[in-house]
């Protein structure tokens, strides 16, 4: 009758934290449809399902040791539970419930059009035939985790003839001055004639005294389209292969140790990891091509 209907979408609504609705469906004879429809005319739906999405939130983010924000857990709530959920419900329950991320956002400038018109002359052209020809360069950020949490600013120039890092520098903030340190690694390199240097649109390269010092140097400057990662695909992917790396090599905590980390990782990738496309690191390739 009514009651024993009544009571097993009660009893469903009760065992739903501990156990999958598919097997309560068939410990019971209602329906599924049944079931939601009863829970729709039955609940407080907005406070309900805060509670359901907080506790999985709270899972996932104490899974990750406080590290993800919205974006991750969004991603975390969709790989785990199958759950679709828009980034700024999930950022609204993260207020609600005072869950915060300990990891500082880095920050991101509006990027400006570059100045003049700096074409994509390496147009994925990501083949050279002879060392420090074409040349990539970015930045990324890494994690600091002591004495509080912040980032360091990793700026790496990719040779493409053997994928070695030909010139690099850590500090803890973003700005020009490190770029320039790199440039002038650079300028003591025997590049070759009219070598290209390929960067995104950040707002470093698009800085007019960059500009001015990559054609002092002799070298050609060339930009991905606005927007487009695959046109810089190539040090992308050694920042991926570093970061992934890192947890598996050592555990740096402080600047200094990030610092330190960073210096081992780079002469391991250049003279001992293993590249698929040649069978041997860049340097061993480099030194056998010679």
């Amino acid at each position: 009758g009514v009651l024993t209907k009544q009571a097993e979408f009660e009893f469903i609504h009760e065992y739903s934290k501990d156990f999958s609705l598919s097997v309560l469906f068939k410990l019971t004879s209602v329906s599924r449809a049944g079931y939601y429809k009863w829970k729709k005319s039955h609940s407080t739906p907005q406070v309900n399902r805060d509670e359901e999405l907080y506790r999985l939130i709270l899972d996932v983010f104490n899974e990750s040791n406080r590290t993800y924000g919205v974006k991750r857990i969004k991603q975390a709530l969709l790989n785990q539970y199958g759950w679709i959920v828009n980034h700024k419900c999930i950022r609204r329950i993260m207020h609600k419930y005072h869950l915060v991320c300990v990891l500082p956002k880095p920050k991101f400038k509006r990027r400006p059009q570059p100045h003049g018109n700096i074409s994509n002359v390496l147009n994925r052209e990501f083949h050279a035939t002879k060392p420090l020809q074409k040349l990539c360069m970015d930045i990324t950020y890494i994690k600091v985790k002591a004495p509080y949490p912040k980032w360091a600013y990793l700026c790496a120039v990719k040779d493409l003839y053997n994928q070695e890092i030909v010139a690099y520098d850590v500090c803890e903030s973003q700005n020009m001055i490190q770029v320039y340190r790199v440039l002038h690694q650079l300028e003591q390199l025997p590049l070759e004639q009219n070598a290209l240097l390929h960067t995104d649109q950040g707002y470093q390269f698009t800085n007019k005294n960059y500009i001015k010092k990559v054609a002092d140097i002799g070298l050609t400057q060339s930009m991905s389209r606005r927007g487009n990662c695959w046109d810089n695909a190539c040090i992308e992917n050694f920042f991926r292969h570093l970061k992934a790396e890192m947890p598996f090599f050592s555990s740096p905590q402080t600047l200094e140790e990030v610092k330190q980390f960073i210096s081992k990782y780079i002469n391991y990738y250049n003279t001992k990891r293993i590249q698929n496309k040649y069978g041997m690191s860049p340097v061993e390739y480099r030194l056998h091509a010679a």
